[in-house]
């Protein structure tokens, strides 16, 4: 059975219904399976709209898993049993025989090729699809997976450091496959985004009660009315920015696409369409308005950087570049902002004061020795270095460096660094080609989900975007939108 790892308020309320909670799972986990094997696609929803639930925790034997993981585990392999299935039924359609061509299960198994969700609707298109995005990114998936397969062994805990290799980097590569077999249609690509809205609703709603109740957050020190920072059902504010934030981009580029497309026919949006697309808006407003609530500069930055890009790219280049000006200058006036800024420039603050300390420890570990420099850490292997050398009446214990380059390398050596670099480099270019070519459409959507990507790179460079259950599938959810 599993047990909850939320803050105590929101765990004492659950405990309550400890039963039911778990009763509900079991019945998630049932009809997971089911949609696993008849529709790839909501299967792949359903376990976005439940990214959160890692919170939700159990053994099996001596090996802890998140309610998630399991998630991934049922979409995966149910998924891949149809895949095979339907591979060797193909099979046996195309054998000399021509009866077995003509027979009323041949045909009905070649129409029933089109709920696997894939688009062409065989496993030809599937397996072409997972090849293409292989092709695309194997390179540097291989390094990653290498470089924490190695980092595997080098942390201080085997047990830890497997359950963080299972976690943060085979199961959401695992999902990336999976989605690269059904984002081939409009449809499937639709329940994907829905899917990542619903998953907003109940982290913003729940911030947005926080800001003027104080139930549930994480930290004492963050409940005072007049200091109060929402945390949701994480531990940080930052957490509830990183995880909102890049949907919230995407679903800008979904609202304007389908604005666009309005305006390029000159045509009336229908009843239906003005309903989804308020829809489209309510989460955007409910996540910016969650995000505002978190008093998180990470979060704020990364935000604007991501508006930016996407405007550069998608709209008037120097109307942009007109309104990112007059946007300093009044922060620069006004004395609040200006304050903020410069405190957070100069690092002066007590919180830019602990992201240097860290990168100090972080780069004197790293050119300590060229093991170090070369393999990292290992995965976990932070928390101890930092442990070694921090100051415990200043720095808090933690488990990464805060900024998204040492994360990577100090947790995947250089293997896994240089892989995520190629990565992100290949996103961008493959993005960038896509739009410039033309042929592909979804401009605006495209965009957004690249502007998603640059606001986890700006606010990782101060905080972990990555190594989190729900955020490491995110971050490939985000690589297969594109």
């Amino acid at each position: 059975m599993f047990f909850f790892d939320f803050s105590w308020p929101i765990q004492h309320f659950l405990n309550q219904f400890w039963w039911q909670i778990n009763f509900l799972l079991l019945v998630i986990l049932v009809i997971l399976g089911f949609l696993s094997w008849k529709k790839p696609a909501y299967a792949a929803g359903l376990t976005i709209i439940l990214l959160p639930t890692y919170l939700f925790r159990a053994k099996i034997w001596f090996v802890p898993f998140t309610f998630l993981e399991l998630c991934v585990w049922v979409t995966f392999i149910g998924w891949l049993i149809k895949a095979i299935s339907f591979t060797n039924v193909r099979g046996r359609e195309r054998s000399p025989s021509p009866s077995l061509q003509t027979t009323p299960l041949a045909s009905a198994r070649g129409s029933s090729d089109k709920s696997f969700g894939v688009g062409a609707g065989s496993d030809e298109a599937m397996f072409s699809a997972i090849l293409t995005a292989c092709r695309q990114y194997q390179w540097p998936i291989i390094l990653i997976i290498t470089g924490a397969t190695i980092s595997t062994f080098l942390g201080p805990n085997l047990a830890a450091a497997a359950g963080i290799w299972k976690a943060y980097f085979i199961e959401p590569v695992m999902f990336f496959l999976i989605l690269t077999s059904i984002l081939k249609t409009e449809k499937n690509k639709k329940i994907i985004l829905w899917s990542l809205g619903i998953s907003t609703l109940s982290i913003s709603l729940l911030a947005i009660f926080q800001k003027f109740t104080g139930f549930g957050i994480a930290e004492p020190g963050w409940v005072n009315p007049a200091a109060r920072r929402v945390t949701a059902i994480f531990t940080s504010p930052n957490a509830v920015g990183l995880y909102l934030a890049p949907v919230a981009l995407v679903y800008l580029g979904w609202l304007m696409e389908a604005i666009k497309r309005w305006s390029d026919k000159a045509i009336k949006p229908s009843g239906h369409e003005i309903i989804i697309n308020f829809s489209k808006i309510l989460i955007i407003v409910l996540a910016l308005i969650a995000i505002l609530f978190t008093k998180s500069a990470g979060a704020y930055l990364g935000l604007g950087a991501g508006l930016v890009f996407f405007a550069i790219f998608g709209g008037n280049k120097k109307i942009t570049a007109g309104l990112v000006l007059a946007a300093l200058i009044i922060a620069l006036i006004l004395p609040f902002s200006r304050e903020k800024i410069f405190s957070l420039m100069s690092s002066k603050d007590a919180s830019g004061q602990n992201r240097l300390a860290l990168i100090r420890i972080s780069k004197d570990y790293l050119l300590a020795s060229p093991k170090n420099f070369i393999f990292g850490a290992g995965l976990g292997g932070f928390a101890r270095i930092q442990n070694q050398s921090r100051d415990p009446l200043k720095l808090e214990p933690l488990l990464y460096p805060h900024n998204i380059i040492l994360n990577f390398w100090l947790e995947t050596g250089l293997l896994g660094l240089f892989g995520f670099l190629w990565l992100i480099i290949l996103f961008f270019k493959n993005g960038f080609k896509k739009i410039l070519v033309g042929a592909y459409g979804n401009t605006p959507l495209r965009l957004a989900v690249m502007a998603a990507l640059v606001y986890l790179i700006v606010h990782g460079l101060i905080d972990v975007p990555y190594f989190k259950n729900d955020l490491a599938v995110l971050f490939w959810v985000i690589i297969g939108l594109l």
